[in-house]
């Protein structure tokens, strides 16, 4: 088995910073796919942006990326590979998604200032961010009929929206190190300000008595599901709540489904489930957590 983790993730992630942090603790080496893509758009004289799509009619440009990763995989070792499609390409690696909220990922690439990018705003840094990612996302289910996002691609996801590149550089270390030795762990960490809650606020018992924790073990994972991009909590919202309290930036969950036609436990299927919580349910819990969320289901957006 080779020593290779390779790392994809939501634009504005911070793959780069995560994948430097790494390399102080392991000792790997890096390569980042995201220096050739800007390297291709510099000499074509696009931007990025601009790079995919002409990407949608030009193979030659995914091709040339394509190529080098595989071969990557085929002569490195003790290697970290910062690119979106690694995974898909070098299947025996240690499979990392590093994920972000939107918001989150759009503020980061904004304070970037990247030359190459066209970013002149905090909202168009964002609008651009969506439609590069809704490029790519169509982009490589036509050439590959992969989906990059979907979590089940991975052995391990991490929200890196409210935490430090050390901190999840550090716990990327620790899922490797146990994957290579066929040890269990969680193959979620979340922030808990990402996860919506199922239950009406007033239906959780002892909720002012839970008492704060200040860590959170594989063993009391959480259970949650994935719905239009927005992750439900199915079981473990006491659990949740003591996280928030404790001020933890992550916690250990284990995803049900991520398909909305399937059925959870109970019988319901995820997206039964998901149309039920209402929005006034999530500014309660909003409320008695104390914070607020920086998107809400599709649904809500116009209210």
């Amino acid at each position: 088995m080779k020593n290779i983790i390779v790392m994809s993730g939501d634009i504005g992630s911070g793959k780069s910073s995560v994948a430097n942090a790494l390399k102080q603790i392991t000792g790997y080496d890096v390569i980042g796919t995201g220096a050739i893509q800007r390297a291709i758009a510099k000499r074509r004289g696009v931007t990025t942006l601009e790079l995919n799509k002409i990407s949608q009619t030009d193979r030659s440009i995914d091709d040339e990326i394509d190529s080098y990763v595989v071969e990557l995989g085929k002569t490195q070792d003790r290697l970290i590979l910062d690119s979106r499609l690694a995974w898909h390409f070098i299947p025996e690696a240690f499979k990392v998604f590093l994920a972000v909220d939107p918001v989150v990922g759009a503020e980061r690439v904004f304070h970037a200032s990247r030359n190459d990018e066209h970013n002149p705003s905090l909202d168009e840094t964002l609008d651009n961010n969506l439609k590069r990612q809704a490029i790519e996302d169509q982009r490589f289910q036509k050439l590959y009929n992969v989906n990059f996002r979907k979590y089940g691609n991975y052995d391990l996801i991490i929200d890196t929206s409210f935490t430090t590149p050390e901190a999840i550089a550090g716990k990327v270390k620790d899922c490797f190190e146990k994957w290579l030795n066929h040890q269990v762990f969680a193959s979620l960490w979340i922030t808990p300000k990402k996860l919506l809650p199922t239950i009406p606020v007033k239906d959780l018992s002892g909720t002012g008595a839970e008492p704060a924790k200040t860590s959170f073990e594989e063993t009391q994972a959480i259970d949650v599901f994935v719905c239009n991009g927005f992750i439900y909590i199915r079981d473990g919202h006491q659990r949740t709540l003591a996280a928030h309290k404790a001020g933890l930036d992550l916690i250990p969950a284990k995803i049900l489904t991520e398909e909305p036609y399937d059925e959870l436990n109970g019988g319901l299927r995820a997206s039964n489930v998901a149309n039920e919580v209402s929005l006034a349910m999530l500014h309660d819990w909003e409320e008695i957590l104390g914070f607020k969320y920086t998107l809400y289901p599709g649904s809500f957006r116009d209210e």
